[in-house]
């Protein structure tokens, strides 16, 4: 049966494996005993990670690191002989916010405010909180709810997607609310919309959260989380500069949400979904996320994109200067010195989970997912010359891609011109249009070249990486023109275009960053 307790830290709200469905405190009691959080839903899983990170660095003193970087390190080398968090720790973190993890308290309910239920003009229904359902007139998109089918949901769908709105909702008009005669019906997006946020995964729940967590230095003011706070804060005033643990990982929220419970509850059958802040968070980097350069030198972090594999993302964990885009990109913060100087059968075992959400920066979702790559991390982690050996792979991976695109499109564009007989297109390739084979190419491109690179890491061997890519572009291009190859002027354009792949081998970068 499903849970019916509404409080976190002791009813089973939360799926872990192997155990099934547990509360906080059990949790990070048995942590070590686990082997990770179960959450189906990735950007649940990213916002919990960050959430159950910060219980990690307060129940360690961990969150503590104006001592500098190597007295912090040796102290988490001490925490990881421990192999599990102190029993004693977790019962006065808990006991100390009692009742704060309750998601329906009538006062102080979890990552919500009590206040909408007078402040806004009305509830903004179930459909805007759950993240596959549409709201209003927007179209059905996971499944088919609509807002005359609104069913309810149990405490544990309900609590995942509180958290997902709160780190990834979207910006533009919201439930209209009213704090102090002034009254607003916008917000701001939340603080990973449309991101991809890298994890390291050790061989437990306990070694996992306790890597995870980010030397951030000394804090220059009051570290603290939501439900850590005495006083529900002004909406209308500044918000807290996200300093420490507990204010970067969780901090950033712009939204405002209330969960309204059936008669039981047991269930949550009306939500309101609303702005959390007027002015403006301080900027902060995530330690979790990869930071990219544009043109004019300002960095961003990397967007989610549904096509594209994880493994085309590992040496920008490994390295700052990528490739031979140097300088560019910055790894996660997580990956940095606090990565190489873990001990070294917790290197050995480590593994990244990546999480993303494909979003664009208002109110369109397209797809999230997770992926998690083999133990290679920890044995790369300080090998400098490997990690320059896959960045360059990963590059001429991307550059035999990109060559048998645009062979593709030039083939179809040849084809499908009728106003040159030769077969050179002098059309504009807008009026004629890039045709099916690009989008089938990448679907069967990447999976095969994601084997090959997996297998030269294995071995070691990037020798000719190159060729490698431009064989399984060149077999690729083959498969999806076979069916008009047979035809004499198709033959002759495809076979003109296909030469096109073959340049990648002469060329030092690639032709996007995507």
């Amino acid at each position: 049966m499903p849970p019916t307790g509404s409080d976190l830290a002791t009813d089973g709200l939360i799926p872990v494996y192997p155990s099934g469905g547990v509360g906080l405190r059990e949790l990070m009691t048995r942590a070590h005993e686990l082997l990770d959080i179960d959450i189906p839903m990735p950007p649940a899983a990213a916002g919990f990670r960050r959430i159950l990170t910060v219980f990690a660095a307060r129940i360690t003193g961990l969150d503590r690191q104006d001592d500098g970087a190597n007295e912090w390190f040796d102290r988490r080398d001490a925490v990881l002989d421990q192999g599990a968090f102190d029993l004693d720790a977790v019962t006065a973190y808990f006991d100390r916010y009692r009742d704060r993890f309750n998601l329906f308290h009538p006062e102080r309910p979890w990552l919500q405010d009590p206040r909408l239920a007078t402040e806004c003009d009305s509830r903004s229904g179930i459909n805007k909180l759950t993240l596959e359902r549409p709201a209003g007139n927007n179209q059905v998109w996971l499944d088919h709810h609509h807002d005359g089918e609104a069913g309810p949901l149990d405490l544990t769908t309900a609590l995942f997607h509180l958290v997902a709105q709160l780190f990834y909702g979207p910006s533009g008009r919201c439930t209209a609310r009213t704090v102090n005669g002034k009254k607003y019906a916008n917000t701001t997006a939340g603080p990973l919309r449309r991101v991809v946020s890298f994890h390291p995964l050790g061989r437990n729940l306990f070694e996992s959260l306790v890597i995870g967590i980010p030397f951030l230095g000394r804090a220059s003011g009051d570290d603290r989380a939501p439900w850590e706070y005495d006083e529900l804060p002004d909406p209308l005033g500044v918000p807290p500069s996200p300093v420490g643990v507990g204010g970067v990982l969780t901090g950033l929220f712009r939204h405002a949400l209330l969960l309204e419970p059936d008669p039981d509850r047991t269930k949550v059958v009306n939500a309101y979904f609303t702005w959390g802040w007027r002015q403006p968070h301080p900027m902060v980097n995530d330690p979790y996320l990869i930071y990219q350069a544009n043109n004019e030198g300002e960095f961003y972090p990397r967007r989610a994109d549904l096509a594209r594999a994880l493994w085309r993302d590992l040496d920008a964990l490994l390295r700052e200067d990528v490739g031979v885009r140097g300088g560019r990109s910055r790894r996660p913060a997580v990956f940095g010195d606090a990565a190489e100087c873990l001990p070294f059968d917790i290197r050995d075992a480590l593994r990244v989970r990546a999480y993303g959400f494909h979003q664009d920066g208002q109110t369109r979702d397209q797809q999230w997912f997770a992926a998690t790559t083999p133990a290679v991390l920890g044995t790369l982690i300080g090998d400098h010359e490997t990690a320059g050996e896959l960045s360059r792979a990963r590059d001429a991976a991307e550059r035999a891609e990109w060559h048998l695109q645009r062979a593709l499109r030039n083939a179809w564009i040849a084809i499908n011109d009728p106003s040159n007989g030769d077969g050179r297109p002098v059309r504009r390739e807008s009026d004629i249009g890039q045709g099916p084979w690009p989008g089938a190419a990448a679907g069967r491109y990447w999976p095969r070249a994601e084997a090959v690179f997996w297998r030269r890491l294995r071995h070691r061997d990037f020798e000719d990486a190159a060729r490698s890519f431009v064989n399984t572009a060149t077999a690729v291009f083959d498969e999806v023109t076979e069916p008009a190859a047979h035809r004499p002027r198709a033959k002759r354009s495809i076979e003109r275009a296909r030469g096109f792949i073959y340049r990648a081998l002469n060329e030092s970068t690639p032709r996007d960053e995507s």
